[in-house]
């Protein structure tokens, strides 16, 4: 358990032997593959050692009594009738508990106290580490029996139908189903995943935090899902046979660009170059070449700037720093965009130098100081003893 966790069950007298259910969801990375969940392509996300800790306990009165450790908030609902309640982290597990609730099940009364050491608004998913701990949590509770990938499928509904976020799957799929031997290669479409062996020797993935926070559920999130499925109408006019916007070419994409305006067909280019970027950059993985994995990075920040337009002025400093250095074979910017971190595959041992020199010259630039974090595999979702 961590230390401020243990605290907050003794400054709230609760007493923590009775909290018998407990968990670890960790957030995630993703080395490459932004912004193409929900465009049905390939992505190579990774769960980290990173995350929530969950502890829960059966209440005999019919409540969701919840404590949010780290924001040092609590809230109480009364079962069964479970309604938005306009607190963000509130609606997460509310939106998860329904789900059940729609499969017939019974949610008891459980007292849930959940914190973590994972940044929110970093770009490494604390909100899937949220509704992945919950959606694990009640599927152990009420004896469901589905699988990883069917309550990935299921936060996913939660996160749309719910919480009105039109997200992927790749976030809640990496932290429910991932493991500490490496990534994976995600096709968001088929659902289908396989482990990754990284091969590149020398360097290390290192996460940069901007503290320039960001929400998925921002106004430009919804419109870039817009944006492409109306690029992908388009496309389909012209070659019904393609279901996914990852999945077209960029010739057929030409061909219909008449019919798009700019913005649309510029966030067209970056998800088609995208889905190649991943495929090219699984190949450098699996032949241990870093300058050309570091060389693909480089490039998909590019396209997340000047295509996709999710970057801003301070991660774009970090990432052009970072890559100024030398220290680095490439970094980019991570996440949903518009704040968040960068991921830099760095030269083995040059870490804290790269920290160093980041930390003085955004500190000069910005006022700001950034953290700085090794990017550590970890085990996707799991029961802590």
């Amino acid at each position: 358990m961590l230390d401020h966790l243990t605290a907050y069950f003794t400054d709230h007298g609760l007493p923590v032997e009775d909290f018998s259910l407990r968990l670890h969801a960790p957030g995630r990375i993703n080395l490459i593959g932004e912004h193409l969940d929900y465009n049905g392509g390939l992505v190579m996300p990774a769960s980290i050692d990173k995350g929530l800790q969950f502890f829960a306990r059966q209440l005999d009165a019919p409540q969701l009594r919840l404590h949010a450790v780290d924001l040092n908030e609590t809230h109480t609902l009364e079962l069964p009738q479970l309604e938005k309640t306009g607190i963000t982290w509130v609606d997460y597990l509310v939106g998860i508990a329904r789900k059940f609730q729609q499969l017939g099940k019974t949610i008891p009364g459980l007292e849930i106290v959940f914190g973590g050491n994972l940044p929110a608004g970093a770009g490494m998913s604390s909100s899937a580490a949220l509704e992945g701990g919950m959606a694990f949590l009640l599927n152990e509770l009420t004896q469901s029996g589905l699988s990883r990938p069917a309550l990935a499928q299921l936060c996913q509904r939660s996160s749309n139908n719910f919480m009105g976020i039109p997200s992927g799957i790749m976030d809640q799929f990496a932290s429910l189903n991932g493991t500490a031997d490496g990534p994976m290669l995600l096709d968001c479409d088929r659902l289908e995943f396989r482990p990754i062996v990284n091969r590149i020797k020398g360097y290390s993935f290192m996460l940069v935090n901007s503290m320039v926070s960001h929400s998925l559920a921002s106004g430009e999130y919804h419109v870039r899902v817009r944006e492409c499925a109306a690029a992908l109408a388009a496309i389909q006019t012209r070659f019904p046979s393609v279901a996914n916007l990852s999945t077209a070419t960029r010739e057929q994409l030409d061909s219909v660009a008449e019919k798009l305006d700019e913005k649309p067909l510029l966030r067209a280019r970056y998800v088609i170059a995208e889905n190649a970027r991943v495929q090219a950059a699984l190949r450098a993985l699996e032949a241990g070449d870093g300058p050309e994995f570091g060389r693909l990075l480089n490039s998909t920040h590019a396209g997340l700037r000047d295509e996709y337009e999710v970057s801003c002025p301070e991660v774009d400093f970090l990432q052009e720093r970072a890559v100024a250095s030398g220290l680095v074979a490439g970094a980019r910017i991570m996440g949903g965009g518009f704040g968040g971190c960068t991921i830099n595959l760095v030269r083995a041992g040059r870490e804290a130098k790269l920290g160093e020199l980041l930390t003085a010259a955004y500190r000069e630039a910005y006022q700001l100081t950034p953290e700085c974090y090794r990017a550590n595999i970890g085990s996707g979702t799991y029961l802590m003893s």
